[in-house]
């Protein structure tokens, strides 16, 4: 089957029932009536929401579809970051086929390939074969299952049937087994990831990163960043993520630079590091009753610096101190490019005024940074200074993002 229409499904061509959320969170639940390069049109109980493309951020399936398992026994990714459990894998000159349970037979060329993994998940090894798949190679690399361990040959990949595989060693070629082969890692190329402007989340647990993404009123039109063209039935898609191209979480970037000083700086203390994506000791980040999957936990007397290079518009965030501390009191403030944007505070309980003594409601950032090459974070303590133990001093940065 060349480049073209690949159908993932015939049946069911009603119009879907959708959430979609925007940049500033707004929702909006309805059927879908088209969606184009520019825009999204949703028929609500409200009447017709038209939401630009720009301030797009997830189409989410609102009905219920159980997940099913892929069927496709090998795991192949692709340098654009989409991911597919396929049947087969034939690779000839320049192209490759590879064999879907709903796709079918789909062509793409061999540059397309990141990586194919023979083998099922077996946690003995995953973990050195996620690592091999981080590396930085210059040769393909063959990989061999020996016992718990994997060892793995650098050279060339050639042709591959369902019994033999084509691989060049030192300049000799050699024809192994199909059989013997864990998986086969492609020298790094160029990842065209960046160049997706969507990425889609079947409920077969699939992932495809598009170019390009419209409703044509039966399915789903999708343009992979690697060239194929897919038509996705409405009950296959769980969600559309519009967020890659948008969004930064700062939890998915490396500080700078991170400064901490610890309350009692002597050995056997326990210190209070920050944190990716959850609370201290583990646990969730909870504001308000609110989960926040992604952000950071940063305790008072910690700085943290991240470059922004100038690509990014807005910082935002939801602020306070975590839901599980009963006292806690910290300064914050917030710097672009030396530039202070934002100080404040984070509290349990309101100091005086018609509501002291309760606890404030979590404060959402909103914080313009145009062109700004750096962003600090400098949590220190608070109005009581350190007259009591900082233990309390947690800030949460609850989906802490930067918008493009």
């Amino acid at each position: 089957m060349h480049y073209g229409v690949i159908l993932i499904c015939l049946a069911m061509n009603q119009t879907p029932a959708v959430e979609v959320v925007t940049l500033s969170e707004k929702q909006v639940k309805g059927t879908i009536e088209s969606l184009t390069a520019n825009e999204v049109v949703i028929k609500s109980t409200e009447g017709t929401v038209v939401v630009p493309v720009s301030e797009l951020l997830t189409i989410r399936s609102s009905q219920p579809v159980a997940p099913s398992a892929a069927e496709g026994k090998f795991v192949l990714k692709l340098t654009d970051d989409t991911q597919l459990g396929v049947s087969s894998f034939i690779s000839a000159g320049s192209t490759v086929t590879v064999g879907h349970a709903v796709f079918g037979d789909i062509q793409m060329p061999v540059t397309a390939i990141s990586s194919i993994r023979f083998a099922p998940a077996d946690p003995k090894v995953d973990q050195e074969w996620n690592q091999l798949l981080e590396r930085s190679v210059k040769k393909d690399l063959l990989t061999v299952r020996k016992g718990d361990v994997l060892d793995h040959l650098d050279g060339i990949i050639g042709s591959l049937n369902d019994t033999t595989l084509q691989f060049q060693l030192d300049g000799d070629d050699l024809s192994v087994k199909r059989e013997r082969a864990f998986g086969l890692i492609y020298s790094k190329r160029d990842s065209t990831s960046k160049k997706a402007t969507a990425r889609l989340e079947l409920v077969t647990g699939d992932r495809l990163s598009a170019r390009q993404v419209e409703w044509n009123g039966k399915k789903w039109r999708v343009r992979l960043v690697t060239g194929p063209e897919l038509e996705v039935a409405p009950e296959q898609l769980s969600t559309l993520d519009f967020s890659q191209s948008k969004i930064t979480y700062l939890s998915d970037l490396d500080p700078r630079s991170v400064k901490y000083t610890p309350y009692f700086n002597y050995p056997g203390v326990i210190v209070w590091e920050y944190k990716k994506d959850r609370a201290f000791e583990g646990k969730p980040m909870f504001l308000g009753k609110v989960e926040y999957r992604k952000g950071l936990a940063i305790h008072s007397q910690t700085q943290l610096r991240f470059r922004l290079g100038g690509e990014y518009r807005k910082f935002q965030a939801v602020m306070g101190i975590g839901d599980e501390i009963q006292q806690g009191d910290a300064s914050v403030i917030v710097k672009a490019d030396e530039r202070v944007i934002f100080n404040g505070s984070a509290k349990t309980r309101v100091a005086e005024g018609p509501l002291a003594g309760q606890r404030p409601e979590p404060q959402k950032l909103d914080l313009d940074v145009t062109g700004v090459v750096e962003l600090e974070i400098f949590v220190g303590f608070g109005s009581e200074g350190e007259a009591v133990t900082d233990i309390g001093d947690r800030v949460y940065f609850g989906n802490a993002r930067l918008l493009r």
